[in-house]
C-alpha cells in the first residue's frame, strides 16, 4: 500500500495518493463510507475518510494539506469495519498499545525497518495525550 520509492499510497490498481496530491484529487476518489473536511483558514486543510477498504482492511485516513498540497497522512486500520458510533466509553490503553504493535508490524512489512526516505518519513506511534495509536506519513 505504501510505495517505498515514492511514498505514494496505493489505493487502487493504478490509483495513488502522494506528495502534492490536491484535496480535489483525493475527494474525487470517494474513498470512504463517510468523510469530514475542514479548513483551518491558515493554509492548512484536512480531510478524514472513514472505513476505506484497502487490501481487505478498513482504514480511517486523515489527510493534511498545506496550500492544497498533501503534506501528511495519519491512519489506523482494522480487519473489521469501524463502528463509527463508538465513543470514549469503549477506549482502553491496553487496546491502543496492542494496536501500536499491530501497526509497527504492518509498517515493517510495507517499508522494512527504515523510517526516513528521500521523499519524507513514516512511523507508528502511540500518543498518550490523545489516547490513540496511528501510522504516520510525512512528505518533504
Amino acid at each position: 500500500m505504501i510505495d517505498k520509492k515514492s511514498g505514494e499510497i496505493i489505493v487502487g490498481d493504478k490509483t495513488t495518493i502522494g506528495p502534492n496530491s490536491s484535496i480535489e484529487e483525493i475527494l474525487s476518489l470517494n474513498l470512504g463510507q463517510s468523510r469530514n473536511l475542514g479548513d483551518h483558514k491558515n493554509g492548512w486543510t484536512w480531510l478524514t475518510e472513514r472505513n476505506v477498504l484497502l487490501d481487505n482492511k478498513y482504514f480511517i485516513m486523515n489527510f493534511f494539506l498545506f496550500e492544497n498540497k498533501l503534506k501528511e497522512i495519519y491512519f489506523v486500520f482494522s480487519e473489521m469495519k469501524f463502528n463509527l458510533e463508538l465513543n470514549w466509553d469503549s477506549w482502553s490503553e491496553l487496546q491502543e498499545l496492542l494496536n501500536l504493535e499491530k501497526y509497527k508490524v504492518w509498517l515493517a512489512n510495507e517499508v522494512g525497518n527504515q523510517e526516513d526516505f528521500d521523499w519524507g518519513n513514516v512511523w507508528a506511534t502511540y500518543d498518550s495525550k490523545g489516547g490513540s495509536s496511528s501510522i504516520g506519513v510525512r512528505y518533504k
